[in-house]
């Protein structure tokens, strides 16, 4: 297996912070903002109060209770607290979704480009990863044809992500339904809807935008197991704290519970009650603050990257991402006299040359090599920065 492209691009920018070196960071997906405030003391009175024991391996009643009333409020997602397991992070999720329901030479179609992780995690459940490549003209999404063709015998589900991470888009209601329809004509298929960015959407960008949740879809009863988790929306990255919720499913759960407690076990008990607090209406007003920081940032990039000579860019709906094309820029030379022949010889020249870090599109797909992934989870002045610089140094190939 390589390497995560995401981290060793952290990795790169981080070490040359620690030589003195000027870098503006553009690479982990990761907010910028702190957890907040009512959401730590939640887990400090925890802790206070003992909570530092074993607890069951999916999560205490009342953490599973809050989780499951979110999903049926927000989502309209029916299901109970037995329909869950809180897990480390939403990537343990996925890993534990696929070694449940995946058989050596099964296969899952996957609409790209995708987030890095999910062709290694299919992979290491024996599954073939069957990619679909969504068109730049299309805004990077796939087509209900284009879904129809890949499903085989052989496929067992479909893995969706919107919004998108690298590609900043966020499918509408109506787009994800039509993929849904392909789907429920195919009763051995599933869905994985992976919905960690949900509330990070934008309607600024893209008026009537608003999340769906296939697992709200009748056709699909029982078919979808939904992702998600408290990273992203909550900034809570460092809390590892994610979920899978799969009802109707049969087994499907306790099998995967199982798995689970092999593995990790529960998660820290005293962030239980921070679960519980994060997903109350008291954090709803800090949520939304976020998002409408967000919501600015994208503007900002919405404005600025197609502004730049050699990109072609989709413009950025959902999620803190950016997913440019620097095709137009093949077979030309910085000025340090570095060739560009693809997404990571731009990466890295840029890093080398200009001291932006952009993830290289390579990992993101098979038909992503040409694009860098930018992401916007920093202020706004540092994000003018590091897109002038882009801008520089994309206009100085020759």
């Amino acid at each position: 297996m390589k390497e995560s492209a995401t981290l060793a691009v952290a990795a790169r920018a981080a070490a040359l912070k620690k030589q003195g070196v000027d870098v503006v960071a553009f690479g982990t997906g990761e907010p910028d903002f702190d957890t907040p405030a009512n959401i730590k003391a939640a887990a400090e009175r925890a802790l206070q109060a003992g909570q530092t024991k074993y607890v069951a391996t999916p999560g205490t009643a009342e953490a599973r209770a809050a989780i499951a009333a979110k999903l049926s409020r927000e989502n309209r997602i029916a299901c109970a607290p037995e329909d869950i397991s809180i897990t480390a992070g939403a990537k343990h999720a996925i890993y534990l979704v696929l070694q449940t329901m995946v058989e050596p030479g099964d296969e899952v179609v996957l609409p790209t480009p995708a987030w890095v992780s999910y062709r290694p995690l299919i992979e290491l459940a024996g599954g073939r990863c069957i990619e679909v490549p969504g068109a730049l003209a299309n805004g990077f999404k796939v087509t209900p044809a284009q879904l129809a063709a890949a499903i085989t015998p052989r496929t067992v589900a479909v893995l969706l992500n919107s919004p998108s991470n690298p590609c900043g888009m966020a499918y509408t209601p109506d787009e994800l339904r039509a993929l849904c329809d392909v789907v429920a004509a195919h009763p051995h298929v599933g869905v994985i809807s992976d919905e960690i960015y949900e509330k990070l959407t934008y309607p600024e960008q893209c008026p009537g935008l608003a999340p769906w949740s296939p697992g709200s879809y009748a056709p699909l009863a029982g078919r979808v197991v939904t992702v998600n988790g408290m990273s992203k929306a909550f900034a809570m990255t460092g809390w590892r704290i994610g979920y899978v919720a799969a009802p109707g499913a049969g087994a499907f759960i306790p099998e995967l519970i199982k798995l689970q407690a092999q593995m990790t076990n529960n998660i820290p008990a005293f962030f239980m009650p921070a679960i519980v607090e994060a997903l109350s209406d008291r954090s709803a007003p800090e949520v939304e603050r976020m998002r409408k920081a967000f919501a600015a940032r994208a503007a900002i990039v919405n404005e600025l990257l197609p502004a730049i000579p050699r990109f072609a860019n989709v413009r950025s709906t959902g999620a803190f991402y950016a997913f440019p094309s620097v095709a137009a820029c093949k077979g030309l030379r910085s000025p340090g006299g570095r060739a560009i022949t693809d997404g990571q010889s731009y990466a890295e020249a840029l890093l080398a040359e200009a001291h932006v870090a952009v993830v290289p599109g390579g990992d993101f797909g098979d038909c992503a090599a040409d694009h860098v992934r930018i992401t916007f989870a920093c202020d706004e002045a540092t994000l003018r920065k590091g897109i002038a610089r882009i801008a520089e140094f994309t206009g100085s190939l020759r």
